[in-house]
């Protein structure tokens, strides 16, 4: 990826993003039929606008992201993140807007991923909110606390007469020889109950491998970890007032050339509810990674979902083949 230079204050970077998938879905023991789907289009459309004024910066994320509406875009057009940053003295820099979360070993964007799909359908980690962030990074460290309107899509804020605020941190250690931890959590309180989560990770590289390992656990009493199946019968399908979640990863990428690797990820999610009903998902996930060029990759993954909902069995396969176009 490489920025384009407008002027020495304005600089734009993006991608387009676009992908073809296969997904057959065995309702097993469920009763219901069996399903099988082939879908081609641009999932994502992505421009940034990046501005620099020495001290302080900032970026505006505009996105387009398929035809689904919800509270944040329309008809899939969303201003995805748009903040200022003033930069202090010895790395500390603080941050006001609408931004990302510091949680969760998994890029936000398909330009960060290994593979074509994330780990998880319903982790519980937060999205994007809006606040003030304070953050310290160093050669091998890193600080954040963010004070902000709500820390989850679908939070307190978003429940009827009802009000919240929330506080995310986050702490990243480089421990040496390859090995860096992280740990952080975000909580929200809001009139409508209290929400927690607490993602933690470890990475450790060595020549072309790089492992990762990620767990997640938390507890939302205002509806913020409440899933459902929408269009996948193979999601969790979970809801109430009092929603445990818990999620975790191991990854192993290995890069064979200077622009190739694959990625072998096994991933585990799982909601429960006050009522005892719960769902689980285990997750197999197979991907390459191709460079055809700077600025163009080519990924291909096979995925295989294999979930427990309400007591029934249901199995679920992709196959993925996305082209990446960066600029």
């Amino acid at each position: 990826m490489g920025e384009i230079v407008v002027n020495d204050f304005l600089s734009f970077e993006g991608f387009v993003d676009s992908s073809y998938t296969h997904t057959d879905i065995d309702q097993g023991t469920s009763g219901l039929s069996s399903d099988n789907s082939n879908e081609f289009g641009v999932d994502q459309v992505e421009i940034s606008w990046l501005f620099n004024f020495d001290t302080v910066t900032a970026q505006l994320d505009l996105q387009y992201e398929g035809d689904d509406e919800g509270e944040d875009q329309d008809d899939g057009q969303a201003v995805e993140q748009a903040f200022v940053n003033y930069a202090l003295a010895n790395g500390d820099v603080v941050t006001a807007g609408r931004y990302a979360s510091m949680l969760g070993f998994e890029a936000f964007e398909p330009t960060g991923l290994y593979q074509y799909s994330t780990a998880y359908d319903d982790s519980g980690l937060p999205g994007y909110a809006q606040g003030v962030k304070y953050t310290r990074e160093s050669d091998a460290s890193f600080f954040g606390i963010s004070i902000q309107d709500e820390a989850f899509d679908f939070g307190g804020d978003n429940n009827l007469s009802s009000s919240s605020y929330a506080i995310e941190v986050a702490y990243a250690q480089d421990l040496g020889n390859g090995v860096a931890a992280f740990i952080g959590a975000a909580f929200e309180d809001a009139d409508a109950g209290d929400t927690y989560i607490v993602n933690s990770y470890v990475t450790y590289e060595t020549g072309a491998w790089l492992f990762a390992a990620e767990v997640n656990f938390g507890n939302s009493e205002n509806g913020a970890f409440n899933v459902d199946n929408g269009e996948n019968p193979a999601t969790i399908l979970v809801g109430g007032d009092d929603v445990d979640v818990m999620s975790g990863l191991v990854m192993a990428n290995y890069a064979y050339s200077d622009d190739s690797s694959v990625t072998a990820r096994l991933s585990y999610e799982e909601v429960e509810n006050e009522d005892s009903d719960e769902g689980e998902t285990t997750k197999y996930t197979l991907a390459h990674n191709k460079a055809l060029a700077d600025n163009l990759a080519l990924i291909v993954e096979i995925s295989y979902a294999d979930s427990e909902i309400a007591k029934q069995d249901i199995e679920g396969s992709q196959l993925a083949v996305e082209l990446l176009f960066t600029f």
